[in-house]
């Protein structure tokens, strides 16, 4: 399976706090069955997430050593959740920041962001060429209707939700709102988005798909192969 949003690289934001948190979950995702993990460490002017890509790649070096030193066979990758704004196509020209792979960036946007303005975003990302993956789209107050999400899909957007929202470990109606989602077949991707250790949240959430879907779609959503097909 394939986690395309994680948390892992320590001292750049609020995620794990050292190495060895890193490696706890990256054993824990392992035995759930994760064999591909992107971190993807916040690049947020405002909380002032601004780390480098050069001290990114340095402690994610790090990170890989140790991995290899363990030899879990998981393949790592380092990227970015990068916070939309003003700069962030000038962010992505200049090198700034990092894609999951080729062409796919995960976004995330204010929380209260209008729909407008998302959708803004994505229409011009798209029109440079980008593919653009919003992150955690459960948690957007202005985008919970179907027919606003269908519009963002038709123009390029790609859907990420989190698995611990979809097991209800978080808001009720955020947990309603990714069902709608999976009934609609408008997600993309389910990642941890893991900032801490918590025990089997994906596997979990697999098996939720599966048992109330299908575990065709189950499949789709957790190793989802278009991220290595740019």
């Amino acid at each position: 399976m394939i986690d395309i949003h994680s948390h892992l690289l320590p001292f750049v934001d609020d995620g794990v706090d050292n190495f060895d948190q890193s490696i706890d979950i990256i054993k824990s995702l392992f035995r759930q069955g994760v064999n591909h993990i992107f971190i993807t460490p916040h690049y947020y002017k405002a909380r002032n997430y601004l780390s480098t890509i050069n001290e990114n790649k340095k402690i994610f070096n790090e990170l890989q050593k140790k991995v290899d030193d363990l030899d879990i066979d998981v393949n790592l990758y380092l990227a970015n959740e990068i916070y939309f704004d003003k700069n962030t196509l000038r962010n992505i020209e200049d090198n700034l920041v990092l894609p999951l792979n080729g062409q796919y960036y995960l976004i995330e946007f204010s929380v209260n962001e209008s729909l407008y303005n998302i959708t803004e975003a994505i229409y011009n990302m798209v029109a440079k060429g980008y593919k653009p993956i919003i992150a955690h789209l459960e948690r957007y107050c202005n985008i919970s209707k179907i027919d606003d999400i269908r519009v963002l899909k038709k123009i390029g957007a790609l859907i990420q939700v989190n698995a611990h929202t979809l097991l209800g470990q978080g808001s009720f109606c955020n947990k309603r709102h990714i069902k709608k989602l999976l009934k609609h077949d408008l997600v993309d991707f389910i990642a941890s988005d893991t900032h801490r250790f918590h025990e089997n949240r994906f596997i979990k959430s697999y098996k939720f798909v599966e048992k109330k879907y299908s575990k065709e779609q189950a499949d789709k959503l957790f190793n989802n192969q278009i991220i290595f097909k740019d």
